[in-house]
């Protein structure tokens, strides 16, 4: 099922990378995920003022204005892709959307193109513009009074709208233009409570960052919560970030009681998913990212379900690392990780693999498991990887799974997450899937593992393999050797370092070197 969501944030990068000439890479990567979410299901996106709607629920966020902004330049009030439209007719929507309009439409240019499974419908023209009938002119009133006064004797009587000068007498009458509705500032009276002086946001912010605990702490929240609409109807997320930050750090600031629920309240209505879905968008931007995780911590499962949403379309592993670096952050919300490993796109699989094995997240076991058996080698090389990371006992009946994958990738991805001692319990299964390796570089990868787990088992296995005595006519190849040389080293227990000594003075003049400087990076 396509998540509403997701489709909307592929089409809106999608759309704007294909108008950076220079972005060719990223616009592949894009592409290609906009392809695969539309492989098995079609969609349909509807713009109008009020924002995006996709398969009939509404998708709100400032990450979307893009994606309206150039649907409101071409005209476009809605879209229907078919399900598996076909990466010709989907690349022609996309290259219409992010060029320039022409004199032809975008309906009409998606036709030209033979585009039959993908339709766009165009705003209705706007009919032209027809000056409303003037208004009848009251009736002229004689109160005998012609001369006398100045005026017509009506100008003294008639409700202003309708009075008229002599010098009008002869024209239509028209009412005067409503005036300007009143912004939030100008409904802020000045005084004790809210001065003039601190109504724009870097006083307000002053203010209040002076002291925490101020008596007027209620006014002044008020006053940037008031800022942080403002600025989040500009798209200013830079101000909002500061705005929020500024609150949240002063809570900590603030002793416990009255003052500290009152900022509690404010940032609780302060964090909207709006402005969540647009503070999290600066994860990526250095200047910002230290804020931007601090609110998002703050926010708990509300940060985590925006910072999701992201690596569920993040195109360049860059944003991907960044959004997990934020993610890794959240003390709260990671249990959503677990629904997500179930996700029907492929993608958004590996990507919730890979952060589930930062995180080292045990509980996500038996569905990382179940998902060994995935039809694409790249989920399945993140899930070897994730399981290895966590490390645990539980993950090794699994592990054993993954070593045994059709896919070199894959048992290779498995040896390189073990590391540690943590991850004794899976010495075992490692020493058990050298014997049945064939591959070499597969084998090489599991004695490097062995060498990182260290424990008394591994060890040995490590200890036999290097030893000269081999399967096939009394030799082992020397790369193999060679391995388990470099896994001893990395292992350094004394039986290791015995080992190590001993071959100093191998047969083999490749081992030999490779045990001589083995023996000198330790006694550095």
């Amino acid at each position: 099922m396509i998540v509403p969501h997701s489709l909307a944030t592929l089409l809106t990068r999608t759309v704007e990378l294909f108008r950076n000439a220079d972005a060719k890479e990223d616009q592949k990567a894009q592409f290609r995920a906009l392809l695969t979410l539309l492989k098995d299901e079609g969609a349909t996106l509807q713009a109008d003022r009020n924002g995006l709607t996709v398969n009939g629920e509404r998708v709100q966020g400032t990450a979307y204005e893009p994606l309206l902004r150039r649907l409101s330049l071409h005209g476009v009030e809605g879209i229907t892709l078919a399900p598996n439209p076909g990466p010709s007719q989907v690349f022609e929507l996309v290259k219409a959307l992010a060029e320039q309009p022409t004199d032809v439409d975008v309906a009409a240019r998606l036709q030209a193109a033979g585009v039959d499974r993908v339709t766009v419908q165009m705003t209705p023209a706007v009919a032209p513009h027809r000056a409303p009938p003037a208004p009848l002119r009251p009736p002229r009133l004689d109160l005998g009074t012609e001369g006398v006064l100045r005026g017509p004797a009506s100008s003294d009587i008639l409700p202003p709208d309708v009075r008229v000068t002599e010098a009008e007498d002869a024209s239509p009458i028209t009412p005067s233009p409503p005036e300007a509705p009143l912004s939030r500032s100008d409904l802020m009276p000045p005084g004790p409570e809210a001065p003039a002086e601190l109504r724009t946001v870097e006083e307000a912010i002053a203010a209040l960052e002076r002291d925490p605990r101020t008596p007027r702490v209620g006014d002044l929240l008020a006053l940037l919560g008031r800022h942080l609409d403002d600025a989040m109807r500009a798209r200013r997320a830079e101000q909002a970030l500061r705005i929020v930050a500024t609150v949240a750090r002063c809570e900590e600031l603030a002793s416990e009681g009255s003052v500290r629920r009152q900022y509690a309240i404010a940032l609780k209505r302060m964090f909207t998913k709006p402005v969540l879905e647009a503070l999290a968008q600066l994860v990526t931007v250095p200047t910002c990212q230290q804020d931007a995780l601090a609110v998002l911590r703050r926010a708990g499962s509300g940060g985590v379900e925006v910072l999701l949403d992201l690596l569920v379309a993040a195109p360049t592993i860059p944003e991907r690392q960044a959004i997990f670096a934020a993610l890794r952050e959240m003390k709260e919300g990671t249990d959503q990780l677990v629904h997500m490993l179930a996700h029907p796109q492929w993608f958004v699989v590996r990507n919730v693999a890979e952060l589930v094995g930062e995180l080292g997240l045990e509980d996500t076991v038996p569905t990382l498991a179940k998902q060994l058996d995935h039809e694409d080698e790249r989920v399945r090389k993140a899930v070897a990887l994730a399981l290895a990371k966590i490390g645990s006992r539980a993950v090794a009946e699994p592990l054993r799974r993954a070593l045994r994958d059709k896919s070199p990738g894959v048992r290779i991805q498995a040896a390189l997450g073990v590391g540690g001692r943590k991850s004794s319990a899976l010495a075992m299964p490692l020493v058990v899937a050298m014997e049945a390796e064939e591959d070499e570089e597969v084998e090489r990868e599991l004695l490097l593992a062995l060498g990182r787990i260290g424990s008394a088992d591994a060890v040995q296995a490590l200890i036999k393999t290097a030893q000269p005595a081999g399967r096939l006519f009394g030799r082992k190849p020397a790369a193999l050797r060679i391995a388990a040389v470099e896994a001893l080293r990395i292992a350094a227990t004394p039986a290791a370092i015995g080992t190590l000594q001993g071959l100093a003075d191998d047969g083999d003049k490749e081992v030999r070197l490779a045990a001589q400087d083995a023996l000198k990076d330790l006694k550095k």
